[in-house]
């Protein structure tokens, strides 16, 4: 449909036409109309003169309201009118305003009120006429109004009455002031900051987007920087700027603990560096200290110190740097963590001659289990000028089982073979494993481990190096691993819930490879397991307090690369804690493995729960509940998502500083008591706005350059207030009124009684 419109205007008062269809049609309709009212004119003859006119008045009234109603008029009536601007002020309070970077030690706030205090009398001539309004606002974390008087539209002496947050959310600010003003004419904004902008989350809206917006809007932005870009007010502070740590540590062992410590404004002076260390009564103590000496401005300098903790649990260490004379900044002289204390019995010491693929998935499987430290060292065996290899150091840790694989009894130095047979005979695990230079092929029966071999040693039965394997020291594949029936119940071959289903297992893995040829055993060995034509494989004996164990075989890396690797991990898994003597616990174990210990205000922090029984399996049958404790001592529930064996959490809105504790609890249907396991964390809340604070007038610049505003100095806020008064058509707003009789109840009602009078009219004279 084709629609035409006119516009008649009469002063400030105009007609516009919409006639249905098009001109034409009317016109058509119009003509139609007139010539049936001609046509059919009343008859002479049968009224007078005065009754015929009234009767042709009526019918032409209502022919003349249908074309008007065709027509479609409507009255529009316009009128311009001033609309009040508004001038926003957003004006800076938080802490880092308070730095006396000025003239004359003058603090930035001071500046502040100065150049507010000059704009004064720019600012009443603004408003004087009714044309402009201000609205003040002051901002740090939080964005609040301030209410100014008319004597005073700038409200000096009114902006900092409430304490200061410590964070600066400069966007944030901009974005509330904007939004607070919606349905007003805003002429523009005035950002009166030192342009550093320090906010957690949710107040962390990036300055420039919120600049974009009101750009967007065509409002101008003019910012205003004050503050040097490095502050004098800030001359001094040590500052811990970072800490690294291990998430756990073996009783009795050594804790290397890394960090940095960032020093400004101390010259060549030395920094005292303390190590604290919680103790088992949950008392922080100091275990180590060094010195630091400072160099550049805003230099790092890197920090190493050692804990050895004497009790199991979880402690809390942290990284301390003396205060400093005039120093103001002390929250960030501290940075505190959480580490796990386990038991050391599970420290393997593992010596290898050769770098062969089994090699690489034992250490790969053992290294997985978190309650197992895996220390490996590499004695080549090319390099046999330089045997033997002195590993009395290493030996003076507290190691419970050793793993000896492919390497030669020449490579260590008797003293040290020695050490190792006394810490077995002590209560320490060995285990030998296959290879072209293991057990007697090694000369490992001449050697001071004579006395704990599980097999007769055999001077002949030697493979020398550079030559060509001796086919008679080993047992060609494919050679299928099955427990003994007289031994093979022992936990490191329980692959199953009973000795049937561990069988079964047993007897589907694939076959391996080879192995050695263990020769004659000693009486007190126990053969664990063998081959399908009985040959020994697995060999166990005691020696002193120790265990021994001779393992002949050197490929069950092709388990898992045929789909065993659950199967590898649990018998290597279960070889080392038989060694270990921990194969005999039937505890449970609840592991609660937190992503981060360290946490900000504002983020999230995810977490994973689980249960396993004592050979690493995953309980899945458990039903978890978590909690987590705020420093305070409140408590409130955590949701847990199932994800496959374990368990899932997130937690936010820990705004509260300090050390928070996550507790979880673990019920099984076959348990009557629940286990219970927790860990903490800290929230690290640093003073943002005094750790780093040097003015930004970048960012000032880049929020001013996303509109039409600009960068000016303090001095020039006045020019900045008359600018804006010099354009004031900007805020004329044109007001319009309209009315549309034709779809109204009076037409209709026009129309109508036309119609019925000239009706009634014909009815009496006795033309109908």
């Amino acid at each position: 449909m084709i629609v035409m419109s006119a516009m008649i205007a009469v002063e400030d008062v105009a007609i516009n036409f919409d006639p249905v269809g098009s001109w034409l049609l009317v016109g058509m309709v119009a003509l139609a109309l007139a010539a049936v009212l001609l046509a059919c004119a009343p008859d002479p003859s049968r009224v007078s003169g005065r009754g015929r006119m009234l009767l042709v008045l009526l019918r032409l009234g209502a022919f003349l309201a249908l074309v008007a109603c065709l027509l479609r008029p409507t009255f529009v009536s316009s009128t311009k009118a001033r609309q009040q601007g508004t001038v926003i002020v957003l004006a800076d309070v938080s802490e880092s305003m308070s730095v006396a970077d000025g003239p004359n030690g003058r603090t930035r706030w001071q500046e502040v009120i100065d150049a507010l205090a000059a704009a004064k009398p720019a600012a009443m001539d603004l408003v004087a006429e009714g044309d402009f309004d201000i609205a003040l606002w002051r901002f740090d974390r939080e964005t609040q109004a301030v209410i100014a008087k008319p004597e005073d539209p700038l409200a000096i002496g009114k902006w900092q009455d409430r304490p200061s947050k410590d964070e600066t959310a400069i966007g944030a600010a901009i974005d509330d002031s904007v939004r607070a003003s919606a349905g007003k004419n805003l002429a523009g904004i005035i950002v009166l900051s030192d342009g550093a902008q320090h906010a957690y989350p949710p107040r962390d809206m990036p300055p420039q987007s919120a600049a974009r917006k009101v750009g967007d809007a065509g409002v101008p932005l003019w910012s205003i920087t004050f503050g040097q870009q490095r502050g004098t007010g800030q001359g001094r502070d040590a500052a811990i700027s970072n800490l690294a740590v291990a998430e756990t540590v073996y009783l009795k062992n050594a804790l290397e603990v890394a960090g940095r410590v960032r020093l400004d404004g101390l010259g060549d002076r030395q920094v005292v560096v303390k190590l604290m260390a919680e103790n088992n009564v949950g008392d922080m103590e100091e275990v180590s200290r060094t010195t630091v000496r400072g160099a550049a401005q805003g230099a790092e300098e890197a920090v190493q110190l050692a804990w050895t903790p004497q009790s199991l649990g979880e402690r809390k260490v942290s990284l301390v740097v003396d205060p400093q004379e005039g120093e103001v900044v002390l929250i960030n002289n501290e940075l505190s963590t959480f580490v796990e204390v386990i038991d050391g019995g599970l420290r393997v010491l593992y010596l290898e001659g050769a770098l062969r693929v089994e090699q690489r998935f034992l250490r790969r499987v053992l290294s997985a289990s978190p309650d197992m430290q895996v220390d490996f060292q590499w004695i080549d065996s090319s390099r046999r000028e330089e045997w033997p290899v002195d590993i009395g150091a290493t030996l003076a840790h507290d190691y419970n089982v050793f793993v000896i694989g492919d390497l030669a009894a020449a490579a260590l130095r008797p003293n040290d073979v020695q050490a190792i047979r006394k810490k077995v005979e002590s209560g320490a695990g060995i285990a030998l494993l296959g290879g072209f230079q293991s057990f007697e092929a090694g000369g490992w029966g001449d050697s001071e481990l004579r006395p704990l071999l599980p097999f007769e040693p055999d001077r002949l039965a030697r493979q020398p190096f550079d030559e060509p394997m001796r086919a008679g020291l080993h047992l060609k594949g494919p050679l299928q691993m099955l427990p003994d029936p007289r031994f093979g119940s022992l936990s490191i071959l329980r692959l199953g819930r009973n000795d049937q289903e561990s069988r079964a297992a047993w007897q589907a893995l694939p076959a391996l490879e080879g192995a050695n040829d263990l020769g004659r055993l000693v009486p007190t060995a126990k053969p664990l397991a063998v081959s399908a034509e009985g040959q020994p494989l697995l060999v166990a004996r005691e020696f002193g307090e120790g265990r021994v164990l001779a393992f002949a075989p050197d490929s069950t890396w092709r388990w898992v690369m045929q789909g065993a690797g659950e199967q590898h991990r649990r018998f290597w898994r279960q070889l080392i804690l038989w060694l270990a003597k921990q194969d005999d616990t039937e505890k449970d174990s609840l592991w609660v493995r937190l992503a981060q210990r360290r946490v900000s205000p504002g983020t999230t922090l995810a977490f994973d729960v689980g249960l396993a029984q004592p050979d690493g399996t995953a309980i899945i049958d458990a039903a978890m509940e978590a909690v987590v404790i705020s420093p305070a001592g409140q408590s409130r529930t955590v949701r847990l998502s199932k994800r496959g064996e374990t368990f899932s959490g997130s937690l936010t809105e820990f705004s509260e500083p300090g050390d928070w504790k996550i507790v979880v609890k673990a019920t099984r249907p076959s348990k009557a008591t629940p286990l219970q396991r927790s860990a903490r964390f800290t929230v690290v809340r640093q003073d943002l706005e005094l750790a780093n604070p040097l003015a930004n007038p970048l960012l000032m610049r880049q929020l001013s350059e996303a509109t039409d505003g600009g960068v000016r100095s303090p001095e020039e806020i006045p020019n900045i207030l008359a600018e804006i008064k010099g354009k004031p058509a900007a805020f004329e707003t044109l007001e319009q009124w309209s009315y549309t009789p034709w779809d109204k109840w009076p037409m209709f009602l026009l129309m109508a009684g036309l119609m019925s009078a000239e009706w009634f009219f014909r009815k009496r004279w006795g033309l109908v």
